[in-house]
């Protein structure tokens, strides 16, 4: 089986079923009687047997099954919810949620990619009305195969003052012997959480013997002398990092404030130059206006001398017409004296004397009319006053005086 599994159906108060490992069995034989410790155990020291684990079953049915949600949408999960406040030997979990409970638990021989493994199995039902988002993100990630990992936790019996364990309390291989289930955490969706952790509740070690007591007293004077020779090194060590900090920083203040002298300096004499730059612009561009104001004066008065130059050069083409030779190009002259720059004086005269042309033919053909007619009449007055032949007579001249 999967390490979490949630069944898909709502039961009629709202919940739903789960089925989850708490922990491995380790076998009997893992026990080395000579060093009263088993050889096999969890990440947190602890060997479960069978024998012990079995005693301790009825007490999985009313177990909590909790989280510590780190958000307001009740999704994502820390730890245990621990506030590390104890009371009556009891640890509070007021930062945890109570989000299921166990019904019954059981032992069961498991198949695993190591072989076959011996655990104990919870069963029980999670809140699905309570915390509907959580459990719908269970089921998204069980569905992408995404199992949430925990731990159990498990407490001392009401009649003992802590969990006995057989040979007594060790930091690795200890065998809880008295004990019960009080709860689980889920303390992330990851398989196989490296931070998964066991939490052994109301936990207190049985009296130890003499030579245990001087035995830890001499390990914990031993780990205090090294831990003050280690914190020592790391002072010693800590103030010479210091010292060369402290001049290394000494020297880049030094550093920095020679280069911000320099550029302040170079910033000076920028902003004198900037400022040189400034007044010499401004005044080339009021040179500039000026010169601009008499470049415009002079093109005006260069504009009008031409106009006038080319009237000029018009009134001396067209003097030697007369004005009705003229009057034959006025519109041309119009013209030109609208705009003399581009008009040309050609076509003026061309068109005095185009107009002079035919007037000309016309006065020549009148003249040659007239002409004709001056021939005639004198040719009609010669026939009336011609010569008339005749012969004297000679009374005719006896008559003649002269």
């Amino acid at each position: 089986m999967k390490s979490f599994e949630l069944s898909n159906k709502i039961s009629g108060d709202g919940n739903r079923h789960f089925k989850m490992i708490l922990h491995t069995i380790y076998p009997d034989d893992c026990i080395n009687v000579g060093t009263e410790a088993g050889e096999e155990y969890n990440k947190n020291g602890i060997t479960f047997i069978r024998e012990y684990c079995e005693k301790a079953l009825p007490t999985i049915n009313g177990a909590w099954l909790r989280t510590e949600f780190v958000d307001e949408d009740r999704t994502e999960i820390l730890g245990h919810g621990q506030t590390g406040i104890h009371e009556d030997g009891y640890p509070i979990f007021e930062n945890a949620s109570t989000i299921g409970q166990f019904t019954n638990g059981y032992i069961e021989d498991i198949e695993t990619d190591d072989g076959t493994i011996t655990v104990v199995i919870g069963e029980g039902e999670i809140d699905a009305q309570c915390y509907n988002n959580f459990v719908m993100k269970l089921d998204e990630d069980i569905s992408n195969g995404i199992y949430p990992s925990g731990s159990v936790e498990i407490m001392r019996l009401p009649q003992n003052d802590g969990i006995v364990y057989l040979y007594g309390y060790k930091e690795k291989g200890r065998i809880p012997v008295e004990f019960k289930y009080s709860g689980y955490a889920l303390l992330g969706v990851a398989p196989a959480d490296d931070n998964a952790k066991l939490v052994e509740l109301n936990e207190e070690e049985t009296p130890m013997n003499e030579n245990e007591v001087k035995q830890l007293i001499q390990s914990a004077v031993a780990e205090t002398l090294s831990a003050q020779e280690n914190i020592d090194n790391v002072k010693a060590e800590c103030e010479q990092a210091i010292a060369d900090a402290k001049a290394e920083c000494e020297e880049k203040v030094n550093k920095a404030i020679a280069e911000k002298n320099e550029i302040e300096a170079s910033v000076s004499q920028l902003q004198e130059a900037l400022e040189s730059v400034n007044k010499e612009m401004s005044e080339w561009h009021q040179k500039y206006d000026e010169l601009w104001e008499q470049y415009k004066v002079i093109e005006k008065a260069l504009a009008e001398a031409q106009a006038k130059e080319r009237l000029d050069s018009l009134d001396k083409a067209i003097e030697t017409f007369s004005e009705d030779e003229i009057a034959y190009a006025q519109e041309e002259i119009n013209k030109f004296k609208e705009n003399p720059i581009e008009s040309e004086i050609n076509s003026v005269v061309n068109k005095i004397y185009e107009g002079i042309g035919i007037n000309a033919k016309k006065a020549s053909d009148e003249a040659k009319v007239n002409e004709t007619n001056s021939e005639y009449e004198e040719a009609k007055i010669e026939d009336i006053f011609g010569a008339i032949e005749f012969v004297a007579t000679k009374k005719d001249e006896d008559d003649n005086i002269f």
